[in-house]
């Protein structure tokens, strides 16, 4: 497939509507109706410099993905949903999943959003843990056959939960890759900082043993509002209109961000 016109979607997450199951779209604008509208429900929700990177700047994407191997023709599936193997527990959805060959990249995007909870305040969430316990042992099962250590639940409470099952997706592929893509600056005092999310990374990456076979990278992105930008800011998030017009202006022909100062880092390295 073509890195730069196809696009296959698949049946998402949060709304049983979310996307057409298996369909392929010439375009990324012909995408954006397909998203449910929690998805724009804020103008500073990391999906919008992740679908305008994806929309305008697909050179500046492949450049970044290059770098980790997927330099050739691939597949794109936007909120790629990976149930648990075990347990009875939501399906994790990746922001943006790569697949060429045996190889595969799961890429979750960041802009705002502050650090998530990790495996011990998710599972002391309920007082009947079992099928927590049985969620989190499927995700180490599909992570399992690509680390060389025997994993132990008990090893990963201090862990990202979503840092821990967005790996498990990558390692549905034969040959795993993830990604973090943080889009900076934040307008949110609480967003997470990019030391903080690689720090994160690493404790995951190290509690699986630093398995050479399954890079992790975190990829920091520059963004600027560009005029077309300067309407969105003014909207309160969670509006019944805000969603609608962010859409709106996802799906002009000209770009809300612009991008710069892409670093890259291994985790690792």
């Amino acid at each position: 497939m073509s890195p730069v016109s196809d696009l296959v979607l698949v049946e998402g997450c949060r709304m049983t509507d979310y996307f057409r199951c298996n369909t392929i779209l010439e375009t990324m604008g012909d995408a954006l109706p397909l998203f449910g509208k929690d998805q724009f429900a804020s103008p500073t929700r990391s999906t919008i410099p992740m679908l305008t990177m994806l929309r305008h700047r697909r050179d500046l994407f492949n450049k970044i993905i290059g770098q980790m191997g997927f330099s050739g023709d691939y597949d794109l599936c936007l909120e790629h949903p990976v149930s648990p193997p075990l347990g009875e527990g939501k399906a994790s959805c990746t922001d943006v999943m790569i697949t060429a060959g045996t190889s595969g990249l799961a890429i979750e995007g960041k802009w705002t959003e502050p650090m998530y909870e990790t495996v011990g305040e998710w599972l002391n969430q309920r007082e009947d843990q079992t099928s927590r316990r049985q969620v989190l042992q499927g995700w180490l099962s599909l992570l399992q056959p690509h680390v060389e250590k025997t994993l132990d639940l008990s090893d990963f409470d201090s862990v990202i939960y979503q840092m821990l099952h967005r790996a498990a997706s990558a390692a549905t592929a034969e040959q795993p890759v993830m990604a973090y893509f943080q889009f900076k600056p934040s307008p949110d005092p609480r967003t997470a900082a990019p030391n903080e999310t690689l720090e994160k990374l690493s404790d995951l990456w190290n509690q699986l043993g630093g398995p050479t076979g399954f890079p992790f990278y975190l990829v920091e992105i520059e963004i600027h509002p560009t005029d077309a930008y300067a309407p969105l800011r003014m909207l309160a998030k969670g509006d019944k209109s805000t969603a609608k017009i962010v859409r709106a202006a996802l799906e002009q022909p000209v770009p809300l961000l612009s991008f710069s100062n892409v670093r890259s880092r291994k985790v690792g390295s």
